[in-house]
């Protein structure tokens, strides 16, 4: 029995040696975060005060954390934790406490006017059973549909889902200060359904990529047509100017009557014209 007791005792003994101190783990992150804030370092200042909260919640540790928040941008998050501070120290007896109740309560009303709000309207129209709605990973509860709520700034996805009908979503953005956005949910029973999987359009690498030969279609050459036109042209010039020479030589020969020989050679020379000697054949000249 005495063995067993001073077992027990070593035991607990021992066993704080192995706990580690959350307070002092605490302050040394609360350091930390009040410097890397004065290095303009917000995010990594936020996270330091974060976790010193949870080691060691204190309200000196959540004022700076809101404080941390509203210089990083996130108002609507820093406004709700300067708002929880001042409840934490609404009964506050101490002078110090009620100072920092003041504090708290003054920096949250200087905030609220400059945080932004996003506002999920959900119509009757497009409330059934089952229908759930979420703002990016975070399911968004019925109690908060149809409300300007505050938010921080950034990019949001809002989907709205429930067994047997469509899946809806669409993205939107709100400035990180003095802005308000409104989303609404359309009706997931009257959205169209388009069960047939599209395929997916893969396009090739250029490289991939040969070129179509299309076999050419026969050409007619122009230059043959052409030249038959321009040919007939030439004949039926040259047909009429032999016709005109033939027709004058012939009327010299019938107006010479001094020289025989002269005559007899002209009638020659006219009669040796072809069209002009067709002509005659078809009584188109004079004789």
């Amino acid at each position: 029995m005495i063995r067993f007791t001073t077992f027990i005792g070593l035991v607990a003994l021992q066993w704080p040696a192995h706990a580690q101190p959350a307070g002092a783990q605490a302050e040394v992150l609360f350091r930390d975060g009040r410097a890397l804030m004065t290095a303009g370092k917000y995010a990594e200042a936020c996270a330091a005060f974060e976790q010193s909260q949870k080691l060691d919640p204190a309200n000196t540790t959540l004022i700076n954390l809101a404080g941390c928040r509203e210089k990083a941008g996130q108002l609507a998050t820093a406004w709700g934790l300067f708002l929880e501070a001042e409840r934490q120290t609404r009964t506050a007896k101490d002078a110090s406490t009620q100072k920092l109740h003041d504090l708290a309560m003054d920096r949250a009303k200087k905030l609220e006017p400059r945080v932004s709000k996003l506002a999920i309207n959900v119509p009757d129209k497009s409330k059934f059973d089952g229908l759930e709605i979420a703002r990016d990973a975070e399911r968004i509860d019925s109690a908060m549909w149809n409300r300007a709520l505050p938010i921080d700034g950034g990019a949001y996805s809002i989907s709205a889902r429930s067994p047997g009908a469509n899946t809806w979503s669409t993205q939107i953005t709100v400035a990180p200060e003095g802005d308000t956005k409104t989303v609404e949910i359309p009706d997931l029973r009257n959205l169209p359904r388009d069960l047939t999987p599209k395929p997916i359009a893969i396009k090739p690498s250029a490289k991939s990529i040969e070129p179509e030969v299309e076999s050419p279609a026969p050409r007619r050459s122009n230059v043959a047509p052409i030249a038959m036109a321009v040919g007939a042209v030439v004949m039926v010039g040259g047909a009429a100017g032999f016709l005109v020479w033939g027709n004058r030589t012939y009327d010299d020969a019938k107006a010479e009557t001094a020289d025989q020989t002269r005559r007899d050679t002209l009638y020659v020379s006219a009669a040796s014209t072809p069209s002009f000697r067709d002509a005659r054949r078809d009584g188109t000249v004079d004789a």
